[in-house]
């Protein structure tokens, strides 16, 4: 039972991903932009060259299975899938007739962009029309069908069209049970969502795709986004021959009236964690539309297909909106119990836990398990002319908030043919060599203090992500010289040899940069001495030059949040509807829910003897008060209520109490008059006792 439940458990956070696209007109440099974190707790995430290639007449292409972990394949596309971890040939799942020539593209576990600028962003969704390997004789996963679109074409139109192509003609399977994708696809001119289940009886396949409007940016999140087609429109819909047939066949629509393609091929999947997909989609579009005002729903298919953006983005845009954890928001994910003493926004997910306490936190963007995260900018075919090379694929190691995005040109190859650290390791063996280690360290690390650490590694990060800017605009101006010369090849050897130093160098800097954090924050301090290059001098004359095991401590909201006292036995706290009274001297930024007043305890002339969901925070008590008191959250909520001031010992109070007995009547009548309205409004759970 036990290894059931793990199972299980691990399969629902196995591969979940966020992409954005935006269409040229909403960009600051007319880029086309297409986004992809990819939220893979194994995955290999070995940014793999693959050249370009001429082929014989009447040759075959083999299409190889979905495998995520390392090594994910093991064949002669690259040099780098010639590391086989003892494994045999990635044995294929079918053949295709190949087409003469195929054109050189960057991949990772998914495809990202080849020398035409077509670029992609994919996501998984749940379907209601399935196929999964190894039960169905389909041999067309996303995965699969990218890649050839990336070989063959030139436009997003014709990468739509192939991957269509490829999944009807020989069947389209999904990663896990239930599950089809969604592919966002991007080149110089235009971008567009592509969205993918089995057809009927799970054969073939049933698609459409529709065009990223102009001016807008489109976000896709794990659920199907694409709502009514017109068919009619061939400038904004591209629809498969098998789509339409496939509902009827399945009962899904009846052939009469519009068809609502998220509606009628996406199952009702709200039950579990209802806001899982609609939570990213109202972040990313609050924050670049947000005069519109969208609320966060529980059901994603009442946002938009996508909106307009309201101030032009940039490739540091998306990647801001990559490392987001809602800062900011009633939904801080840095706020409340979860996040613990040092305010992490990260959280651990499944287990069996999760399975007996059934419940749902945010869903961030970034999160632990996040194996990469790409921004790519397909750019204006002018500048693409002016470089020599079609755009840039942003590339960041395991969680993009506490990772740096480094740049993958379009054209260009690891200088001589050898990858370093973002070409090779594996997640399976510690090895300092490796990127994702390096990022997945520190990301790890501060898990032990975010918020001190954050302190230290926000800056890095943006320290990094501007010198790479700064960076870029030098070298592509050199690169534009040989150009203008004729020197095309040269132009490219030389970003291909700048960028695989750059890389690296963010690499090492960000191995000395964990080296730093072990050593500063250690044992529960924070040991300034290392930024003075070492021990403090003139101790003897009693004045140090530094601090050594500054005690950090836990912050006082955090003891008020456990109901921190001279009770020294382990005790346990229930949820409190309130904001703790210290967190209000943060700042703004750890504001309560609204409507949360707290009120500072006066100088009464009784004994206060306050309890947090029944642990004393303030004033004193004996243990048998203690021991009353942590009966009191057991109580009945309605009799409390209709208690409150009706004898002459004032009994267990909602909020806490300053004195002010009218101020407590009052609200207690205001909810009592709430319940008869038919509102249910929420409750503080914070107790107080009294002692006349």
């Amino acid at each position: 039972w036990l290894q059931s439940v793990l199972v299980a458990s691990a399969l629902v956070v196995t591969d979940a991903c966020t992409s954005i696209a935006v269409d040229r007109h909403a960009t600051v440099d007319g880029s086309t932009l297409v986004t992809q974190t990819d939220d893979c707790a194994e995955c290999d995430s070995r940014i793999v060259h693959i050249p370009a290639r001429d082929h014989a007449p009447g040759s075959f292409r083999p299409v190889l299975p979905y495998a995520a972990s390392f090594p994910r394949e093991v064949s002669d596309r690259s040099p780098q899938y010639s590391e086989s971890d003892g494994r045999p040939a990635t044995k294929p799942l079918g053949y295709i007739p190949q087409v003469p020539h195929t054109y050189a593209y960057w991949e990772t576990t998914n495809p990202i962009m080849n020398e035409h600028g077509v670029a992609f962003g994919e996501t998984t969704t749940d379907a209601r029309l399935q196929a999964f390997q190894p039960n169905t004789t389909n041999f067309f996963y996303t995965h699969e069908a990218m890649k050839i679109a990336l070989e063959r074409c030139r436009t997003a139109r014709c990468a739509v069209q192939t991957m269509g192509d490829m999944c009807e003609q020989y069947g389209f399977y999904g990663d896990s049970p239930g599950t089809g994708e969604s592919v966002s696809v991007a080149d110089p001119e235009e971008a567009w969502v592509f969205q993918v289940s089995a057809g009927a009886k799970g054969k073939s396949a049933a698609w459409a795709a529709q065009r990223v409007p102009k001016g807008h940016v489109a976000v896709v999140a794990n659920g199907y986004t694409i709502r009514t087609i017109d068919t009619h429109d061939k400038e904004n819909f591209m629809v498969g021959e098998n789509l339409f047939p496939s509902a009827l066949a399945e009962g899904l629509w009846d052939g009469k009236g519009p068809f609502d393609f998220g509606k009628i091929m996406a199952p009702d999947t709200l039950q579990d964690v209802p806001r899982y997909v609609s939570m990213r989609m109202w972040r990313i579009y609050s924050r670049l539309a947000p005069s519109l005002n969208i609320q966060p729903h529980v059901d994603p298919l009442t946002m938009p297909f996508s909106v307009k953006v309201e101030v032009p983005v940039s490739h540091r845009t998306l990647m801001d909106m990559h490392r987001d954890h809602y800062e900011g928001t009633e939904f801080d994910m840095r706020n409340g119990a979860l996040a613990g003493p040092f305010r992490s926004p990260n959280r651990l997910e499944g287990g069996i836990g999760a399975m007996t306490v059934h419940g749902e936190f945010p869903r961030a963007i970034s999160i632990p398990r996040t194996a990469y995260a790409v921004v790519v900018q397909s750019r204006p075919k002018k500048v693409a002319a002016k470089t020599g090379s079609a755009g840039i694929a942003w590339y960041a190691s395991d969680a993009p908030a506490t990772s740096v995005f480094v740049p993958f040109y379009a054209n260009s190859s690891f200088a001589n043919g050898k990858p370093n650290g973002y070409g090779r390791g594996s997640m399976f063996k510690f090895d300092r060599s490796c990127a994702w280690w390096a990022f997945d360290f520190v990301a790890n690390w501060m898990n032990l203090n975010y918020e001190n650490m954050s302190q230290v590694v926000v800056p890095a990060v943006k320290k990094a992500q501007d010198s790479l800017d700064a960076s870029v605009a030098r070298i592509e101006a050199k690169a534009g010289h040989l150009v203008s010369q004729g020197k095309r090849e040269e132009a490219l050897q030389v970003l291909s040899d700048w960028q695989t130093s750059a890389q690296q160098d963010v690499v090492d800097k960000w191995w000395q940069l964990a080296d730093y954090l072990v050593v500063r924050f250690n044992d529960g301090f924070d040991n300034q001495c290392i930024d003075a290059g070492g021990p403090p001098r003139d101790v003897d004359k009693g004045q140090p030059s530094c601090k050594v095991g500054v005690p950090i401590g836990y912050p006082a909201w955090f003891l008020e949040e456990v109901g921190y006292g001279f009770d020294i036995r382990p005790h346990f706290v229930k949820p409190a509807g309130r904001t703790p009274p210290s967190m209000f001297s943060m700042g703004a930024q750890i504001d309560g829910p609204e409507g949360a007043p707290w009120m500072e305890l006066l100088s009464p002339p009784v004994v206060v003897d306050t309890y947090w969901q029944g642990t004393k925070v303030r004033g004193q008590a004996g243990a048998t008060q203690i021991a009353a008191a942590t009966q009191a959250p057991q109580a009945d909520l309605s009799a409390q209520l209709s208690a409150v001031g009706s004898g002459p010992a004032l009994p267990q109070c909602l909020g806490v109490l300053a004195g002010v007995f009218v101020a407590v009547a009052g609200m207690v009548t205001s909810y009592l008059a709430g319940l008869r309205q038919g509102r249910r409004e929420h409750l503080p759970d914070y107790y107080c006792y009294i002692q006349q």
